[in-house]
């Protein structure tokens, strides 16, 4: 074994070192993060108040008498449910913020440092493959989070207006009725305006459910997708590029048996 290959090996037994000994214990340290999650945690905080605004209304509407009121009721029901789901992939996006960058540094990227030094040890171009595509599988995860909340914030930044109207909305939204005594169970009729009042509240409420699973679902899908294109194309030439290594390397020791 010549000196290069030597040197080489230690090089990537180094980095695996303190990748995993340094670099992953900052990568899942909250505080290294702190703009991520506290982005996140003021989507939790809107989405919530979406959803305790949407069951709310549900529940006054379907304390009414007569059926007038029961559809509206009932959408802003299954709209109240459809938040949750985004509040749980929220809370998912929040737990993977930490843990990806932790995966990353202190499992993936030391494998494929140890599976290069095997490769250059032994020569064989399987374990440099499998090196490849663990090294790009570690850069995918770490790069997923951090790029989808950050394409996600600058699409919310152009569309947090409708999100605010619709808890402004909701801060202003009266239910009333036509009765004599005023008193809620004794409600016979609901007046036109709080109709409308509460269709504006539901047309407010369903645009920014709109915003929230681009923002939140389709965002992060999407950069997930984007992420595993770039790396198919780069680990495409990057597995011609370890040919010409392997190629070159016997070369060499070729010239050097023979001098």
């Amino acid at each position: 074994m010549n000196l290069k290959k030597i040197t080489l090996i230690v090089i990537l037994l180094l980095v695996a070192v303190i990748s995993l000994t340094k670099i992953a214990p900052i990568a899942a340290n909250p505080a290294t993060h702190k703009h991520s999650i506290e982005q996140t945690d003021e989507k939790i905080t809107t989405v919530m108040k979406l959803a305790g605004g949407a069951a709310a209304t549900s529940a006054t509407l379907s304390l009414l008498p007569g059926d007038l009121c029961t559809p509206i009721s009932e959408q802003l029901a299954d709209l109240a449910s459809y938040f949750l789901l985004i509040l749980s992939a929220l809370y998912l996006e929040k737990f993977m913020i930490t843990l990806t960058g932790y995966v990353s540094f202190s499992v993936l990227i030391p494998a494929t440092c140890i599976l290069l030094s095997v490769a250059i040890l032994f020569k064989k171009k399987k374990f440099m493959d499998m090196a490849a595509r663990i090294g790009l599988l570690g850069l995918i995860i770490f790069l997923i989070v951090p790029s989808s909340i950050w394409l996600s914030d600058k699409v919310y930044q152009t569309q947090s207006a409708k999100v605010e109207a619709s808890i402004t909305e909701y801060d202003n939204l009266d239910i009333e009725g036509d009765s004599d005594s005023g008193i809620l169970s004794d409600l016979t009729t609901i007046t036109t305006e709080t109709i409308d009042r509460v269709s504006n509240f539901l047309k407010d409420l369903l645009e920014a459910l709109a915003v929230m699973i681009v923002t939140a679902c389709v965002i992060p899908v999407l950069v997930f997708v984007l992420l595993v294109w770039i790396v198919k194309t780069i680990f495409s030439s990057t597995s011609l590029n370890i040919d010409k290594l392997i190629i070159n390397q016997d070369q060499e020791s070729q010239v050097t048996t023979e001098s």
